[in-house]
C-alpha cells in the first residue's frame, strides 16, 4: 500500500489479473490518509480520519448505502507472502440513491435505484497508467446489476442469520434502510449511475458518462440590493390587511414533509416533461436522510381579491417557497473566507395551489429565501452562495431580486455526468434517444 520502488513491476491496465473489489478496513484508512490533502479541506488528518467513518454511518450511507471499491492486482505474485498487502491501484465510493423516471412513451412515474460515484482516486505512484479508467469501466458494468447482487447477498445473509440466530441489527418487524430501498427497485437492474467530474468534461464522457448541464449562479455574500432586509420585510408585512411574509427554518422536524411535497411536484413535472418532449425524464428523489442540512421556508399571504377587509368565507391565497442549503469550507477557511461556499442544495417553488401564484408574491418569497441564505453565508464566513442550474422561472426571479450575481458555466469542477441503464437509453446519437435530467441541482451531488 505504500510507495513502490522505482523498479517495481506495474501491471498493464488491461491485465486480466486486475480485479474490482471492496477494500479492507486498513485499505480504506490508507486511502483516506493519501487523499486527505485533496478532500480534507480545513480538517487535519486525525479529524478527517474520524469524519469519513462517521459519514459512512449516516442514514443515507448506512446498511450498504455507501460502498467502497478498489482496483487491485490479484495475481499469484502479489499473494505469495501471507502478510503482504495488496496494491490498491485506484479507489472510489458509491452511494445508492432512489431514482424517479418516466419513459419517452409517457405513462406513470416509475421508481428505481441509481448510484452516485465519488472520491475517484489513484495513488500518486500509480498515476498515468490508466488504472482509474479500468476501474470505472468495470464499475459501470457492475453497477447495472448491483441491485440484484445486493438483494441476493441480503437474502443469503438473512437466511444464515435465521440459521444461527443472528440479526442485521433491525428491531423485530422493522426494515433496515437497505431493505427498504432494495424493495423500491422495479427490476433487477439499476436505472443509472452518476458522477460529478472535477477533471473537466472529456475523461468521464469517454468512459460512458456523458455530461449534463453544469451551470450555476453565484451571489457574493457581501451582495446588497435596493430592497429592504429581512427584518424590514417582516415588519412591513405585519401591518393589517397587507401582504404578509412569514419565515420558518428548515430542520429535522419538517424536512421529511418538505421532501415528500417536493417529490410529489417532481413526479408531476416528469410526467409533463415526457409527454411534451417525448423524451425520457428522470430525477433523483429528494431524500431527507442527510447528515446536515439547513434552510428557510418563506410563505407569502395575499389579501383575498385585494379587498381592504379580509373575507372570512374565502381561503387565503398563499405562495410558498423553500430552500435547503449546506456549507463547504476551503483548506484555509479561517483566513480566506472567499474559498468558503454556501450551496443551495434544492430550491422549491410550491405549485400545489389551485391558482397561479401572484408574481409579486413569488418575488417576495424568493427575495426572502435568498436574503436568508446570504445572511447564513455571512454568519458562516462563506464568501458566496451558489445555486445550480436555475430554471427559467428562477432566473427571472434572480433578475428581479436586485442582488448582485453572475452566471457561471463550469468547465472543470463538479460536472454532472450520467450513465443511463434504464429504458429508452441512448443507443446512438439520435435526438429521440435522449434522456433529460430534471432538477439537476446540488442535492443530487455526492
Amino acid at each position: 500500500m505504500g510507495s513502490l520502488p522505482a523498479d517495481a513491476h506495474y501491471p498493464d491496465a488491461s491485465d486480466r489479473s486486475l480485479v474490482l473489489t471492496h477494500p479492507t478496513a486498513a485499505e480504506k484508512e490508507q486511502t483516506w490518509r493519501l487523499n486527505h490533502g485533496e478532500w480534507g479541506g480545513p480538517l487535519d488528518l486525525a479529524t478527517y480520519l474520524e469524519r469519513e467513518p462517521f459519514l459512512a454511518s449516516t442514514p443515507l450511507a448506512a446498511d450498504g448505502g455507501m460502498l467502497h471499491w478498489i482496483l487491485t492486482d490479484a495475481s499469484p505474485a502479489q499473494s505469495t507472502a501471507q502478510n503482504e498487502k495488496r496494491r490498491v491501484l485506484a479507489s472510489c465510493e458509491t452511494i445508492r440513491k432512489r431514482v424517479l423516471y418516466v419513459s419517452r412513451s409517457g405513462g406513470e412515474v416509475r421508481e428505481g435505484l441509481g448510484y452516485g460515484i465519488g472520491s475517484v482516486y489513484t495513488y500518486p505512484e500509480f498515476r498515468g497508467k490508466k488504472y482509474a479508467a479500468r476501474m470505472l469501466r468495470e464499475l459501470g458494468v457492475v453497477l447495472k446489476t448491483w441491485p440484484e447482487e445486493e438483494h441476493l447477498r441480503k437474502k443469503d445473509s438473512q437466511t444464515r442469520g435465521q440459521d444461527n440466530g443472528a440479526s442485521d441489527g433491525s428491531r423485530p418487524g422493522e426494515q433496515s434502510n437497505a431493505q427498504t430501498k432494495l424493495q423500491m427497485a422495479e427490476s433487477k437492474e439499476a436505472v443509472c449511475s452518476a458522477l460529478w467530474s472535477d477533471i473537466g468534461k472529456r475523461f468521464y464522457a469517454s468512459k460512458g458518462w456523458p455530461v449534463f448541464a453544469s451551470g450555476h449562479v453565484e451571489f457574493p455574500s457581501s451582495s446588497l440590493s435596493s430592497l429592504p432586509g429581512i427584518c424590514s420585510l417582516l415588519e412591513q408585512s405585519a401591518q393589517p390587511h397587507k401582504t404578509s411574509l412569514t419565515l420558518a427554518p428548515v430542520n429535522t422536524s419538517n424536512l421529511a414533509q418538505l421532501c415528500a411535497e417536493d417529490e410529489a411536484q417532481i413526479r408531476a413535472e416528469l410526467v409533463q416533461h415526457a409527454r411534451e418532449t417525448h423524451r425520457t425524464a428522470f430525477a433523483f428523489a429528494p431524500e431527507y436522510d442527510a447528515s446536515e442540512v439547513r434552510g428557510m421556508i418563506a410563505t407569502v399571504t395575499n389579501p383575498t381579491n385585494g379587498a381592504a377587509e379580509p373575507d372570512a368565507t374565502k381561503a387565503e391565497e398563499k405562495t410558498r417557497m423553500w430552500a435547503v442549503w449546506t456549507r463547504n469550507y476551503g483548506a484555509d477557511a479561517a483566513s480566506n473566507p472567499a474559498q468558503n461556499t454556501l450551496y443551495i442544495l434544492r430550491l422549491v417553488i410550491d405549485n400545489t395551489g389551485t391558482a397561479p401564484s401572484d408574481a409579486k408574491a413569488l418575488q417576495l418569497a424568493f427575495d426572502a429565501v435568498l436574503h436568508s441564505a446570504l445572511d447564513a453565508a455571512r454568519t458562516w464566513h462563506c464568501g458566496a452562495v451558489h445555486l445550480w442550474n436555475p430554471t427559467p422561472a428562477v432566473r427571472a426571479l434572480i433578475a428581479g431580486s436586485g442582488v448582485a450575481h453572475r452566471f457561471v458555466d463550469r468547465e472543470v469542477d463538479s460536472i454532472p455526468s450520467m450513465m443511463w441503464y434504464g429504458p429508452d437509453g441512448a443507443k446512438n446519437e439520435k435526438e429521440e434517444d435522449a434522456v433529460d435530467w430534471i432538477a439537476n441541482e446540488k442535492y443530487c451531488w455526492c
